[in-house]
């Protein structure tokens, strides 16, 4: 039975609190009287603990006189997770409860108001004007010392705790204190009044620290914001030395020396993978003690039961440019009864610059995990493959435990007017964007990521959360790094502490030039989604979706305010939601083996040639299933599916990739592998502006509901290609002035394209 605690703290200006005690109750459940425990800077506190056997969000109390001769409103509080305390603030006379401290003192029921005290949450612009502050933060070690920088403007004093090593359960070695910054300036390069810093004149090399931040009521020890490694926890920041985090042959190289980075984006063809579903299958053929981590993603040499490459070798054989990681930044972590990291897609971040160390050859030593993350990337650099960083700024994994919001309280995260935290993300608490301490640790940490780790590119995780303005600055920052940093997001309108037009959202395409949004018109058109709970059909399944095709074809200029084609991210299946091969299995539950995989080729086939970029996830091009059947006599349970459309973190049999089914669908993967290379080696596939879309590439045939696209390119070569889910073969006309290029055909008769195939001819005549 879950116990939910609530810290009461109750302020009366008069002063009256002797007579005063709780009431409370939840809902269907009699009410019973609680007992204020102590006198605190705001009145009086008690805690209060409320028992139930199903999960609660919501509680009640009333602050009255033991006689009932006086009460206050009925008070509703909103509750956090069971394994936390829920504090409120709670004024006679005020109606409000209030969620914070900061917010309670600017009540004009307070004795002591303070009407700035949330300033840093309800007037951020002038807060930053004050305290804001450009300069380096984090620590920056030396042999002979370690400085360390904080920006921690509200704090009354800082100490520096340092431990004896990196573990998770070294003791205290020393501590210092830090001094506060006396320089005030409008450049804020120079206004060093909200920074504490100090340095040590030791060698702190394989130690870690943490911060103590001390305010008038209350203190914090947490991790630096700037971590760029962490204990295996990831609860201190480790340090490690320049000599440590560079393994042999790494590379850091920009501009025209990057070879491997595309110069038109619309060229890319994305892989996206999660570093752990890569290689934990033992059908993977990873040496058993890599497989799940960075350097299992990089072996060379690897092969299934049947013989055939897996993995690196793969990927590289696939022909894609780029790879996309899923997050793999230091992520809260949560254990089995063997003391094993459970599975967890890392979409719940702690430390942003920091490797997550579970996909480390060793864990237990901070530097391993950079030395083997940059070992992975060399190596797709060296197979001239670009890799791209999965980055989740729009939300921490916890409030409570984040060293943004212990280091400056109500700063770093959206707040509604009560202290509560916006959750616009709907997993967690929103970030600020728009603030000018987290803006500049957004692009401090993404070029940090580009100059250490010689990163490609970041997909933005729900990047319609963060601010227009911030995520123009971040294309300008990079583009003075390397113009071929690709940039691309998830731009769904989520959220409201942001004005609709300030959101960088799919709608706001037209302010954010050379940014990529996720093209979901085209995704529902051509597979079917899942829309809350209920599937929709697209093409591939007889939907008569051929006009929203059509304009995908063209870029989709018209299916957005896209000002360009490199805004425009292609894809058909990703981690989110049911894989390509699910969702077609569950609209086709009679299909044989090979009709169902011809409408997933078709699929993939169509995505891959649109304008734009494209996108694809591991294993679909060899029709990867999450669909594991847990009902008797192996029946597939609603249970089943529904971890197949979320698996964040299902076990690894519903999200390691089985290597064995290249067995049953090499032909696929040659037929892919042949569309790929028009996509990145044509640029009649490839074109970079609307005008070039326009003037070359033409649409025959997209008659709604016929499940018939035909559409031809004309450049120095000239392209006739046929989308063909009829139901019934299509005629082909001239068919001997046509040269066959690719198609997923099984029967290879010269005049006509099957159903369910995707055929690519050159135009001889």
């Amino acid at each position: 039975m879950p116990d939910y605690q609530v810290l009461v703290h109750y302020h009366n200006p008069t002063d009256d609190y002797l007579s005063y005690n709780i009431w409370q109750w939840q809902e269907n459940q009699i009410g019973k009287e609680a007992s204020f425990s102590n006198f605190d800077y705001f009145g009086r506190s008690g805690l209060v603990t409320y028992q139930s056997e199903t999960n609660l969000d919501y509680v009640h109390l009333i602050i009255k006189k033991a006689d009932w001769s006086s009460q206050t409103i009925d008070y509703t509080i909103r509750l956090l997770p069971a394994h936390l305390v829920t504090e409120v603030w709670i004024l006679e006379g005020d109606h409000q409860v209030y969620y914070s401290r900061q917010a309670a003192i600017t009540s004009h029921y307070y004795k002591y108001r303070d009407p700035h005290a949330f300033d840093m949450a309800v007037s951020s612009k002038e807060f930053d004007r004050h305290w804001g502050y450009q300069g380096s933060l984090g620590a920056f070690y030396q042999a002979d010392k370690t400085e360390f920088k904080l920006w921690a403007p509200t704090a009354k004093a800082v100490e520096v705790v340092i431990y004896k090593d990196a573990s998770n359960q070294a003791s205290v070695w020393k501590t210092i204190s830090l001094k506060r910054g006396r320089d005030f300036s409008t450049d804020h390069t120079k206004n060093t009044i909200g920074v504490w810093q100090g340095s040590i004149s030791e060698d702190l090399a394989k130690r870690a620290y943490q911060y103590r931040v001390i305010f008038d009521h209350e203190e914090y020890l947490t991790r630096d914001p700037y971590s760029q490694a962490t204990s295996p926890d990831g609860k201190r920041t480790a340090i490690v030395t320049d000599q440590e985090r560079n393994p042999l042959g790494f590379q850091v190289k920009q501009g025209q020396e990057a070879h491997w980075r595309v110069k038109n984006a619309c060229q890319a063809v994305i892989y996206e993978m999660h570093i752990r579903d890569l290689s934990q299958s033992e059908s993977s053929g990873v040496t058993p003690a890599y497989r799940g981590t960075f350097l299992g993603a990089c072996q060379t040499g690897t092969t299934n039961g049947t013989g055939q490459a897996t993995t690196f070798d793969h990927i590289r054989d696939l022909g894609v440019n780029y790879v996309q990681l899923q997050p793999i930044s230091d992520r809260h972590k949560d254990y089995d009864e063997n003391g094993q990291v459970t599975y967890n897609w890392g979409y719940d971040p702690q430390n942003y610059n920091a490797p997550e160390t579970s996909f480390s050859s060793n864990p237990s030593d901070p530097a391993q995990a950079i030395r083997d993350l940059k070992t992975l990337i060399q190596a797709y650099h060296d197979a001239g493959i670009g890799v791209i960083l999965d980055v989740v700024y729009n939300h921490s994994y916890s409030t409570f435990d984040s060293p943004f919001q212990a280091s400056v309280p109500d700063y770093y995260y959206r707040m509604n007017p009560d202290g509560s935290f916006q959750n616009g993300t709907g997993v967690g608490s929103e970030t600020a964007s728009e603030h000018e301490m987290f803006r500049k640790y957004m692009i401090d940490s993404l070029l940090y990521w580009v100059k250490e780790y010689n990163v490609d590119g970041f997909r933005f995780d729900l990047m319609g959360i963060h601010d227009v303005e911030t995520m123009q600055i971040i294309r300008d920052e990079l583009d003075k790094v390397d113009p071929r940093i690709l940039t691309y997001g998830e731009g769904w309108d989520m959220g409201t502490g942001l004005l609709p037009q300030d959101k960088a959202k799919k709608d706001n395409a037209y302010q954010l030039l050379d940014i990529g949004f996720f093209n979901d018109n085209e995704r529902d058109a051509i597979k079917g989604a899942e829309v809350f709970g209920t599937l929709k059909a697209g093409f591939v399944s007889g939907q008569g979706t051929e006009n929203i095709i059509a304009k995908a074809i063209l870029g989709s200029s018209e299916l957005g305010s896209y000002l360009m084609p490199n805004q425009v991210v292609n894809y058909v299946e990703a981690h989110d939601n049911y894989n390509l091969h699910d969702l077609l299995e569950e609209f086709h539950p009679h299909d044989d083996l090979e009709t169902l995989t011809k409408r997933i080729e078709l699929a993939t086939a169509m995505n891959i040639l649109m304008q734009g970029l494209a996108f694809m996830e591991l294993g679909q091009e060899f029709s990867r299933t999450k669909l594991v059947a847990t009902g008797p006599n192996g029946q597939v349970t609603q249970a089943d599916k529904e971890r197949a459309m979320n698996s964040y973190n299902a076990p690894d049999q519903v999200n390691q990739v089985d290597w064995n089914l290249l067995s049953k669908h090499q032909d696929s993967v040659n037929f892919i592998r042949k569309i790929i290379q028009l996509k990145t080696t044509r640029k009649e596939f490839s074109y970079s502006t609307y005008e070039e879309i326009y003037q070359h590439v033409y649409v025959r045939h997209a008659q709604t509901n016929s499940g018939l696209i035909i559409f031809e390119v004309k450049d120095k070569k000239h392209y006739l290609v046929v989308f063909n889910a009829s139901g019934t073969p299509y005629r082909l006309e001239n068919a001997d002035q046509l040269k066959l290029i690719v198609s997923n055909n099984r029967r290879k008769i010269k005049t006509e394209v099957e159903n369910l195939t995707a055929s690519v001819f050159e135009i001889l005549a």
